[in-house]
């Protein structure tokens, strides 16, 4: 792969920021789909095959906002070449114990390690990009994020049917192994160290970095004490709500509640992630470009995330009511979509808010959307245990969903947590609310 080009920071994002991420997923998705067969062959009990699925979120979770800190402080190149070879080397040992303990600590060992990915990449793609692009950078590498689930069921199930369990993890580790290696060679953590960088490139992305103060030793701590922190792990967990149904109980409603065949639900439970993927294109394209003509962070960022929240927890909800499938499938692939539009510009937000401290920032929204897999799909358990009702889990979590734009009026990602230098960017000097 050669790097000699004008647009270095787009070949960066694409070849080598966005793979890793996808197989992350692919990672990360291997268990869950081997995990009947390897319940099966090892003899487990329903107890301890739950165990070795959620141990890997609770040590994600736990890892998020240490690793952001870390990339921040070390660099996203060390950080995530370490963090990769290690959840890839945990991939290549999983089949090579039999039992419980040790099925449960290395998915222990991958959520902690892989828990550095999504913090890295975003704090690598804050210092690559000028700020005007920085919408169209986040939605590369949240379309590597979406393609893992669109791609990682039929491709694990088939590498099981044809070579067996094992192969799928000794394949997914190798290839882990093989992107850390080029994402070693290939990335460098400031633009102008690169040996392929040209000097107009460099210059263009030296340009377009807001002007922010230097880390301080401790000093995100100060964050916790802002309540827009909080209200922005808070509106994330509320978008986490829609995206956790389509991760987890889409299939089940599309069968129990529609009554596909497993045929059909298989073809249909796709085209919501089709949507997202494209859709995080869109949205890119479009929160760059009213950032370049309004100048205003706020017009870019807020006006898009409280649309999208809106439109998602209505589609959603308009899903659970509809009478006709085609007209259900339409419905659930726009709330997806829509939630592709609030994610992209959750994360370029998150590099407005966070500046020197992305990494922390990005970690601690990450945390909020690891609390919110586990109790969405809850809540909506819960809620159909309840009434009887599908529509009903639907309902309850698209009105929470859609609270997720009211916040969106006090957050203001022109105005960054961080204490601001003397110098004023122009950048902020027009948005409402600008300080």
């Amino acid at each position: 792969m050669s790097f000699h080009t004008a647009n270095l920071r787009w070949k960066i994002v694409t070849f080598l920021v966005a793979p890793i991420t996808f197989v992350m997923t692919l990672d990360r998705a291997a268990m869950t789909v081997a995990a009947p067969t390897i319940q099966k062959e090892f003899g487990l009990s329903i107890v301890e095959m739950s165990m070795i699925l959620t141990v890997y979120f609770w040590t994600y979770a736990l890892g998020q906002i240490p690793a952001g800190r870390l990339a921040e402080r070390r660099g996203s190149r060390k950080v995530l070449f370490t963090t990769s070879a290690l959840w890839s080397a945990m991939m290549i040992v999983t089949p090579l114990g039999a039992s419980f303990a040790w099925l449960f600590g290395c998915r222990a060992v991958l959520g902690g390690a892989q828990s550095a990915d999504w913090s890295s990449g975003v704090v690598a793609l804050k210092r690559w990009f000028p700020h005007s692009e920085r919408a169209k950078g986040n939605s590369i590498l949240l379309a590597g994020l979406y393609l893992g689930p669109i791609i990682s069921a039929p491709l694990t199930a088939w590498t099981i049917v044809n070579f067996g369990w094992h192969a799928v993890f000794y394949g997914f580790g190798a290839i882990g192994l093989l992107l850390g290696l080029v994402w070693w060679t290939g990335y460098r953590d400031t633009p102008a160290e690169h040996p392929f960088i040209t000097q107009e490139e460099a210059a263009l992305i030296a340009a377009g970095q807001p002007q922010e103060s230097a880390a301080v030793k401790g000093e995100f701590l100060q964050c916790f004490r802002q309540p827009r922190f909080w209200l922005f792990g808070l509106q994330y967990f509320l978008l986490v709500l829609i995206q956790s149904f389509y991760t987890t109980w889409l299939p089940t409603y599309l069968m129990r509640a529609r009554g596909l065949s497993l045929k059909a639900m298989g073809m249909y439970a796709s085209l919501p992630w089709v949507a997202v993927f494209l859709a995080v294109f869109v949205a890119g394209a479009v929160s760059d470009r009213i950032l370049k003509r309004t100048g205003s962070v706020f017009w870019a960022r807020t006006p898009v995330a409280m649309t999208g929240f809106v439109v998602s927890a209505l589609a959603l909800i308009g899903a659970s009511r509809a009478a006709h499938m085609p007209t259900v499938i339409a419905l659930l692939c726009l709330s997806f979509a829509a939630v592709g539009f609030v994610q992209v510009v959750v994360w370029s937000a998150a590099q407005d808010l966070g500046k020197a401290y992305t990494g922390v920032m990005s970690g601690w929204t990450n945390l909020w959307g690891a609390a919110s897999n586990v109790a969405g799909p809850m809540a909506v358990a819960f809620t159909v245990k309840v009434t009887g009702s599908w529509e009903s889990g639907l309902f309850l979590i698209g009105a929470a969903a859609a609270c997720g734009a009211v916040l969106w009026i006090f957050l203001h990602p022109e105005r960054p947590l961080q204490r601001k230098p003397s110098a004023d960017n122009a950048d902020f000097a027009s948005v409402p609310g600008a300080v």
